[in-house]
């Protein structure tokens, strides 16, 4: 029996029925080509942050290869963390192993045009992948040196503690460095898709063919899971998804059709502050940084304290 008043359940239900309406606008994607025009430059990078060596194929090889040889601007993959697990080949010794993967992670920047940078963070050793001070002194260093004008990032709610920590290692990137200027943009991961996807990039035949390449790049991983085709019905349902969205709604401010001629869809979500998700429990470390440097954008803030992921056990991988 329910002996609330009718007013009251009333109540409760407009509070309900509120936290369904939110901020977001629906349906409206942008060429993320558009907001990329003003952010990349000679001396400001894209950077994509790989927590494993085949993360950027998988994530965004078919941007990549755009910026990086179609367009010959400067394209950087940081391998975050570099380390042995899940390698299949079992006859190799664990140094070996490390090896095997940053060769793997090499040759697949080779494919795309851009140049690779291999952190080999301390971090890999710990619990929960949780960063040691001389990581985050290099980080900060690192990222005021490059300059990146745009990041990718894995999403907040990625399943594996290493893509988290990945996202709150480029947030002390970006505040150590006084970085207020910097496109962050959260690429899909297997670990965890977007649930706000609001950019997409629309890529053709031989970009696919390309994609599929890089990622063939990684045999010690496609050994256990091959993501050529995974990757390729996802980018098709993606560029599906985007073809009804663009019917439906306004795409980059214009109604218009999308290109008919390209076969997948890579799908971003391009970063703004939200005071909502810097408070989160947990909070998102991106929101949160993006917050202090709105408040101090001239000045260089230190490495403070972000939501890094906190010591558990380590995931595999």
């Amino acid at each position: 029996m329910n002996d609330s008043s009718p007013s009251t359940r009333r109540s409760e239900f407009d509070g309900l029925l509120r936290a369904a309406s939110g901020s977001e606008a629906h349906g409206h994607l942008v060429d993320v080509r558009e907001p990329l025009r003003n952010a990349l430059g000679p001396n400001r990078p894209l950077v994509m942050l790989c927590p494993h060596a085949d993360d950027g194929a998988i994530t965004a090889a078919c941007l990549m290869h755009e910026y990086a040889v179609r367009r010959g601007l400067p394209v950087i993959e940081v391998l975050v963390f570099a380390g042995e697990r899940n390698v299949a080949a079992p006859w190799l010794n664990d140094q070996k192993k490390i090896t095997m993967r940053e060769a793997e992670f090499r040759l697949e920047c080779n494919v795309l045009g851009a140049e690779a940078v291999c952190w080999n963070l301390e971090g890999y050793r710990q619990p929960g992948y949780h960063p040691t001070d001389e990581d985050v002194a290099k980080v900060v260093d690192w990222f005021a040196k490059r300059r990146p004008g745009a990041i990718i990032v894995p999403p907040a709610n990625d399943a594996h503690a290493a893509h988290r920590v990945t996202r709150a290692l480029a947030a002390v990137g970006l505040l150590g460095a006084g970085l207020h200027d910097t496109l962050v943009m959260t690429g899909w991961t297997p670990w965890g898709p977007l649930p706000r996807p609001n950019a997409y990039f629309s890529y053709d035949g031989e970009a696919e063919r390309t994609k599929e390449w890089a990622i063939h790049c990684h045999a010690s991983q496609i050994l256990l899971t091959d993501y050529t085709q995974y990757c390729s019905h996802l980018g098709r349902a993606y560029a599906a998804l985007t073809r009804e969205w663009a019917e439906g709604h306004s795409l980059a401010g214009r109604a218009h059709r999308t290109d008919e001629r390209f076969v997948g869809v890579e799908l971003f979500e391009l970063e703004s502050h939200d005071p909502c998700r810097a408070t989160n429990d947990p909070p998102d470390p991106i929101h949160q940084a993006l917050g202090l440097l709105r408040e101090r954008p001239g000045g260089r803030a230190p490495a403070a304290p972000l939501a890094v992921e906190p010591p558990k056990a380590a995931a595999s991988a």
